[in-house]
């Protein structure tokens, strides 16, 4: 697959929509801040434990961004209206499976990654990027109709990234120069940066489901 194409394919879609995707991304971004603040404020102060509260603000926006890669997989396969960012920003929120199939699946993949990661780093490393395409899975199965388990979409993220794990560690690896922009910026690169990476990471699944879908066809005829 052709890493630089996808991630340009990205940067055209977010330089043409910025102003949207800025606003998309705006809730996300005050959830992450809120949080941070909370924890760094119970690390350095006696006062009440916030620790909890920013803990769970984070996992709000983890939730949140589970949504924003639905959008931006939308955008890539050219169904998005660049209209109501705000709106579309919680779209997870808005179906009741989308919600809790993100808060279930997160919470799976959470015990299923650390539990590899006891065992050894690269374990760990590995399962992630064999279950990373698990939210776009289980989102295509839901919108098709089709009843599928927590576990088993997990289980077809597996099956999707086998022979590709290494393929997306190295995507995953072209994005660092842009990490250290966010970091070098005290964040500010962030709204920018941020949908960039998740509409390439949505652009990859989108090329591989597309790609392996042709394959099960021609397998087929």
């Amino acid at each position: 697959m052709n890493r630089v194409a996808l991630k340009e394919d990205a940067k055209s879609i977010l330089n043409t929509h910025f102003s949207f995707y800025f606003l998309l991304f705006l809730p996300y971004f005050i959830l992450e801040i809120i949080s941070g603040y909370l924890v760094g404020l119970n690390e350095s102060s006696d006062l009440a434990p916030t620790d909890g509260v920013g803990s769970l603000i984070a996992w709000a926006a983890y939730v949140v961004m589970v949504g924003l890669s639905f959008v931006c997989l939308d955008a890539m396969r050219e169904k998005l209206t660049y209209e109501q960012p705000m709106q579309k920003s919680l779209f997870v929120f808005n179906n009741g499976d989308y919600f809790i199939g993100a808060v279930l699946i997160s919470i799976l993949k959470y015990i299923f990654i650390t539990l590899w990661t006891f065992l050894l780093i690269v374990p760990g490393i590995i399962k992630m990027m064999a279950y990373s395409q698990t939210f776009y899975i289980y989102r295509d199965a839901i919108d098709n109709g089709e009843h599928i388990g927590y576990t088993e979409a997990i289980t077809r993220s597996r099956q999707m990234m086998d022979g590709h794990k290494a393929e997306y560690f190295v995507l995953q690896l072209s994005f660092i120069g842009w990490y250290l922009l966010i970091v070098v910026t005290l964040g500010l690169a962030a709204i920018w940066v941020q949908p960039y990476i998740s509409l390439s990471l949505a652009n990859y699944y989108n090329e591989l489901s597309l790609q392996q879908a042709g394959t099960a066809e021609t397998n087929a005829s």
